[in-house]
């Protein structure tokens, strides 16, 4: 009799059991796109590892397939580069928002592991990430390394590599010409040698 008294009570447990599940549900989804964040729309063709970045190789330059996909997506959308994501703002106007007015939202760069080990703990100046240090490091490089003063002092440094330089290339003209006033350099051996 026990038995059939619990199994009676059954329906009664299971049909409150999906009615809270349901509201849970409701209030769940209904919450979530009120504090979803919104998010640009993501480019097509996305491959699995490496994202859109098999829709950049290709004759056109990545700045003319980027215009056509702004085309297709409108001026704001995203693209994968491997496992991140890129933000491409193609409209003049949100772009210069960006730059100006939330440009401390774009400022940072991203962290990585590498990085934070290459560049012992984020100390240098272009792996720094947007904050006291990086404004430090860069107050410190305008003042000292890149002033006017410091740049009329080293000025003779960059004169005597140029002189060389041009030395070093006349000296080659002057070996393979052969009647001809050209002679095809390739300029990577040159700047290898500077090195």
């Amino acid at each position: 009799m026990d038995l059939f008294l619990s199994f009676s009570s059954l329906p009664p447990i299971f049909a409150l059991s999906i009615f809270l599940f349901a509201l849970v549900w409701i209030l769940k989804t209904s919450l979530k796109s009120i504090t979803q964040k919104r998010e640009a729309p993501e480019a097509g063709n996305s491959w699995p590892v490496i994202g859109h970045l098999h829709l950049l190789r290709g004759p056109k330059p990545p700045h003319i397939i980027l215009s056509d996909m702004a085309e297709k997506c409108g001026p704001i959308f995203t693209i994968k580069m491997g496992v991140h994501r890129a933000l491409i703002v193609s409209d003049h106007k949100t772009a210069k928002e960006c730059l100006t007015i939330n440009d401390k939202a774009f400022a940072s760069r991203p962290s990585t592991l590498a990085m934070e080990y290459l560049s012992y703990n984020h100390a240098m100046f272009g792996f720094a990430p947007y904050g006291n240090h990086w404004r430090q490091l860069r107050k410190l490089a305008t003042l000292e390394l890149l002033s006017t003063h410091r740049l009329e002092q080293l000025r003779h440094v960059r004169e005597s590599e140029i002189k060389t330089s041009l030395k070093e290339l006349y000296q080659f003209w002057e070996e393979k010409k052969d009647g001809s006033d050209t002679v095809l350099v390739e300029m990577k051996k040159l700047l290898r040698k500077r090195r």
